[in-house]
């Protein structure tokens, strides 16, 4: 007599649960849509909340927020409510509205900086409740970036890279022909980050002191913004000083200026006599 054997993997079995599981309950989340990185000033954007609700199911509400602070309620038939941040900034298109029992549409028309942080949808009824999260970064870009070199002192100069306005705080790397010279691993003295935040448009700087360079080189400093793809470059070629013709300070270099102008008035009226 022929026996066949019937293997079963432990995925299959997961999901035979899972659906038994989720089967035991008539509210749940499929599916939670928000964008990940917007840029600040853009849309509109939708953040999205797709649900099921049990034909026996009664009573529902749809609220979003965002972190602890409650931005959005829906009590169908009613219009939904907005509040917070997204205030005269949401929409809601009519046939999202007509389908209340599947899904939460919010259009954002405006993305705004506050915006950044995490969105949670969540739907109950009488019988049940459940909620999603998810994660939105509104990033500003710079209004300026610039890259400085200036003597230290007699061995050692430093690089400076200062980026102003962008949101969130960016990250900064400052490389020379290349290689990064703020890091542990380069030849440097020193180096420090700061961040002025009581200006309008506060900046972020980034100061490495290194040893002089023989040679002209290549300075660059790359500004990033954590968890987005947004990156720039500013460079500028650094002239050791010691390749620089002779400069006087200032004051002596105003005497010198008014010289020449003396001389040159003198110049010319012996011309004008003769």
């Amino acid at each position: 007599m022929l026996s066949i054997a019937h293997t079963v993997s432990p995925s299959i079995i997961a999901l035979l649960i899972f659906g038994c599981y989720s089967g035991a309950y008539g509210t749940s989340i499929k599916f939670l849509d928000v964008p990940h990185i917007v840029r600040n000033g853009t849309g509109p954007i939708n953040l999205i909340c797709i649900y099921e609700i049990d034909k026996d199911d009664n009573g529902l509400v749809i609220k979003w927020f965002h972190g602890e602070n409650q931005i959005y309620q829906w009590i169908p038939p009613m219009p939904p409510q907005d509040i917070g941040i997204i205030k005269d900034l949401a929409e809601y298109p009519v046939e999202n509205l007509r389908n209340p029992n599947s899904h939460s549409v919010i259009r954002l028309k405006t993305v705004t900086i506050d915006m950044t942080g995490e969105y949670v949808c969540t739907i109950s009824t009488f019988q049940y409740e459940a909620s999603a999260s998810a994660k939105m970064i509104v990033y500003v870009p710079e209004s300026d970036m610039t890259v400085r070199t200036y003597p230290f002192n007699k061995t050692h100069v430093n690089l400076t890279c200062a980026v102003t306005g962008a949101r969130p705080q960016p990250s900064l790397k400052l490389y020379v022909e290349g290689v990064e010279r703020n890091d542990r691993g380069s030849n440097y003295e020193s180096s420090e980050f700061s961040t002025d935040w009581y200006k309008d448009d506060y900046e972020v700087s980034l100061d490495a002191i290194i040893e002089d360079m023989p040679d002209p080189a290549v300075v660059e400093c790359e500004m990033s913004i954590p968890n987005t793809e947004y990156k720039r470059r500013e460079r500028i070629v650094y002239y050791p000083t010691q390749l620089l013709p002779y400069r006087t300070n200032v004051s002596q270099g105003r005497h010198n200026a008014m010289l020449f102008i003396d001389i040159f008035y003198v110049t010319v009226l012996r011309l004008i006599l003769t």
